[in-house]
């Protein structure tokens, strides 16, 4: 039996993970020929805990392997181990590297340029917008984006990068056949649909529990170049990411926020640690020496303004974000005119409505 299949196979058996594997391949030549060996010689491995080695015993038959590969075929989910060419070389470096990723779309894109992007579950308008164009931005200058799926400013980076040129990559907390949130259940068939890539390191019908959550981000910034943290208050989970992308040698991105905003603190907090600030994707851009990529032409700088519209455009850009009412205190215009005005600017790509009638530049 080759490795990706013992590999399959032991991770299948109760208490053993990729720290118990390592342990075995310590004490064995040839851990592909562990299925023949005898109970007796099983159970007198090293180093092994006496109950996993009775499991071993117990579920030693390659009957029960193929029904685990029966499985994976029923979900239409694929796999690979860390001894393959296509396991990205990135991840087998990382401490408590998986020994095998399950995944479901075009595994292809594991080998491009890809930045992580994570942030707050409960973002502000602001993190949003900044998760989406920023997204986009990368995603058009040929570099994919990789988050977590999660309810907030990944949902939002993924969104981002499919509008873009780039694909996008979800590295799930569940199997790849359960994605997780349910409500961004439609988000996952985009990204499938879109060319790009669903991972896990759990299998098929694998319990689904808080813990797998912080483990998974290890796998996010493990795969990609650099992490970018968009939104996150002071002690968010987004954090988790940073500090595994610091313990690998990644770089971290952090944009800045409202200094009034809880939202910010974290962002705040890694910027004074040494996190580079981005307010344009030239800051990221730059740090990798990408001196030919496709710069996406800002359309304010691109289309000359006149009159109210110029105002009003100014007065957005000068306050990075305002909603509609406030827009009619300063300009002492009334709501109709104004509407018909933010309506223009968004058709020409000049604003766009964050939430709830708050308006920043594109």
């Amino acid at each position: 039996m080759d490795k990706k299949d013992t590999y399959l196979w032991l991770l299948s058996i109760g208490g053993i993970g990729n720290k118990t594997i390592e342990k075995i391949e310590d004490s064995v030549s040839n851990i592909e020929e562990l299925i023949d060996f005898s109970d007796k010689d099983i159970l007198k491995l090293e180093n092994i805990n006496l109950n996993i080695k009775q499991n071993i015993v117990k579920y030693k038959s390659r009957t029960y392997i193929d029904s685990i590969k029966e499985k994976l075929q029923k979900y239409s989910v694929n796999y690979m181990s860390k001894d393959e060419s296509i396991y990205p070389s990135k991840l087998k470096h990382i401490y408590n590297c998986p020994s095998i990723l399950f995944y479901k779309g075009d595994v292809n894109q594991l080998n491009n340029l890809s930045l992580a992007m994570v942030g707050s579950r409960k973002p502000t308008p602001y993190g949003i917008w900044c998760a989406q164009n920023m997204s986009e931005k990368l995603s058009n200058c040929g570099i994919n984006i990789i988050s977590g799926m999660a309810i907030g400013i990944d949902e939002h980076s993924h969104k981002g990068c499919i509008k873009g040129k780039s694909k996008t990559i979800a590295v799930l907390g569940s199997g790849v056949e359960n994605p997780l949130p349910k409500s961004n259940l439609k988000l996952s068939e985009k990204i499938l649909e879109d060319g790009g890539l669903l991972i896990s390191e759990y299998n098929v019908e694998h319990p689904v529990s808080v813990g797998n959550y912080p483990a998974r981000n290890r796998i996010i910034s493990g795969i990609s170049e650099g992490v970018i943290v968009v939104e996150a208050a002071k002690k968010s989970g987004a954090l988790i990411t940073v500090d595994f992308a610091l313990e690998q040698g990644k770089n971290v991105f952090a944009i800045p926020g409202n200094i009034n905003s809880d939202m910010s603190k974290g962002c705040h907090k890694i910027i004074k640690e040494g996190a580079k600030l981005v307010d344009d994707i030239e800051d990221i851009i730059n740090e990798y020496n990408l001196n030919n990529f496709n710069k996406i032409p800002n359309n304010s700088d691109n289309k000359p303004l006149k009159g109210v519209q110029k105002s009003i455009f100014d007065i957005i850009k000068m306050k990075g974000s305002l909603h509609i009412d406030r827009i009619c205190d300063y300009t002492n215009m009334n709501i109709q005119d104004i509407n018909c005005i933010l309506n223009t600017l968004e058709i020409e790509g000049m604003v766009v409505e964050m939430r709830n009638k708050i308006y920043s530049v594109k």
